[in-house]
């Protein structure tokens, strides 16, 4: 707490040590820089007063119940007459100055977002650290709830009054003020005007931000794409729901990709035999290229008969990947921003939410570093082992695309493992036990000879 502008200077989730860059909440205008006095204090709550041009302002601040704040503001017409104001208060300032040191790797910046719901429309903002001057907006309406999150906390708040608007500030690059506005209150003399804020802060965990029956939960989305938002929630439930079973949550990821591979199958075996198919097709498809080389429409017209011929959809190969897409995207969302996974083990794995690390280096390797961290190589030897097997079962007629393959099937799957170095263990577990069911699942379809 900070005595001037009697505001919250900073919010320190204790249980995980994490400090989040929101200061200067709930300040008044006109007494953003007053100096207040403490009056009344006790082990949960804290009030502070200050007067001011005829008016008086206290402030109490209580802490209630798990990770919630609830802030009183009063202001007092004092003086003789009646008076009509046209106040802002400071819903929260951004100060992303120390985000470097708080907020984790430069990876995760893209996560920190503050949002706005006003008249049930919520915007969001992410990549929330940098702002500019495209960064002001004003706009009218009811504000229902404020907030700003990171890859795991979140703070949200909720006005239990009308407001008239809400205005983003920003402050140069690193700081970004919140303000919701209230026009034409009108005081009597001695009549006092009162605004409540109930605030949460702490994990975003939707069993607690639920538990409190006052739409914290809003603030955790993840996806803006209502269908994606909707499967990955539907993950995360499960995952949850099996961690009451099995209080693992290395074991849960586990089962919940070999359940989500298995629901998939169906969609994955079609979509390689589609691909067997068109592959055993590339002689004859060669043979037409050539004979109709000179006549475009021609070999359109025979490539789609041959097609039909052998009841081959040329999309078949795609659309399962396409259908399966969202899922993954889903899943991924789940395993990257779940704060569950934070310290959480597996095996040798001394916490999912970090790189495996399954020993260190004595020197330290450029783009690297000195971690070792095995699930990674393990995904790209599976990669690997996984293109071989296809490339076996490929029939190519250019010899320029054979040398193309060839190259990929190097370069990719080491593309992928330096992508996945340094990400999260969880998210290297799950992708690993993937390829390795994606691998099996190749390697049983390379050993069909019956295809057309």
């Amino acid at each position: 707490m900070s005595n001037v502008g009697a505001t919250v200077k900073r919010i320190v989730i204790k249980e995980h040590n994490v400090s989040l860059p929101v200061t200067e909440m709930f300040a008044v205008s006109g007494f953003d820089d007053a100096a207040f006095s403490v009056i009344d204090h006790g082990s949960d709550f804290v009030r502070f007063v200050a007067a001011r041009n005829g008016l008086e302002i206290s402030k109490k601040f209580t802490l209630w119940q798990d990770n919630l704040l609830r802030t009183k503001i009063e202001i007092v017409n004092q003086s003789s007459g009646e008076r009509q104001e046209d106040l802002d208060i400071l819903g929260f300032k951004l100060d992303i100055s120390r985000m470097d040191k708080d907020m984790g790797h430069d990876r995760d910046r893209s996560l920190l977002e503050y949002s706005i719901s006003a008249d049930n429309k919520a915007f969001r903002k992410g990549d929330a650290y940098k702002f500019s001057e495209k960064s002001y907006k004003k706009q009218q309406g009811g504000v229902d709830w404020e907030g700003f999150r990171s890859k795991y906390f979140c703070m949200i708040t909720i006005p239990q009054f009308k407001t008239t608007g809400y205005e983003i500030k920003p402050r140069g690059e690193k700081a970004l003020y919140i303000y919701n506005s209230l026009e034409n209150i009108k005081i009597g003399v001695l009549d006092k005007v009162v605004f409540d804020f109930v605030t949460f802060s702490g994990p975003q965990k939707l069993s607690l931000l639920k538990s409190h029956g006052m739409g914290f939960d809003q603030i955790m989305k993840f996806s803006n794409f209502g269908l994606l938002d909707s499967i990955a929630k539907g993950i995360y439930i499960a995952m949850h729901w099996m961690h009451k079973v099995i209080p693992n949550w290395g074991v849960c990821i586990l089962l919940i990709s070999v359940l989500i591979y298995g629901a998939l199958y169906p969609l994955t075996i079609k979509g390689m035999s589609s691909m067997k198919k068109m592959q055993a097709l590339q002689p004859k498809m060669a043979a037409l290229r050539e004979q109709y080389k000179t006549n475009p429409q021609k070999l359109n017209k025979e490539v789609m008969e041959l097609y039909k011929e052998h009841k081959i959809n040329p999309l078949g190969g795609c659309l399962p990947l396409l259908l399966q897409m969202p899922i993954f995207i889903g899943l991924y969302q789940v395993l990257w921003r779940s704060v569950d996974f934070k310290g959480a083990k597996f095996l040798w794995i001394k916490d999912l939410s970090l790189p495996d690390r399954l020993f260190t280096l004595p020197v330290e390797i450029p783009f690297i570093g000195s971690d070792f961290n095995i699930l990674p190589i393990l995904m790209v030897v599976i990669m690997v082992w996984q293109q071989k097997i296809s490339a076996k079962n490929t029939v190519i007629t250019d010899p320029a695309q054979a040398s193309q393959q060839k190259m990929m099937m190097t370069i990719f799957p080491v593309f992928i493992g330096f992508i996945f170095y340094k990400l999260a263990s969880g998210l290297c577990l799950y992708f690993t036990v993937f390829y390795v069911l994606s691998t099996f699942t190749q390697w049983k379809m390379s050993k069909m000879t019956k295809v057309l």
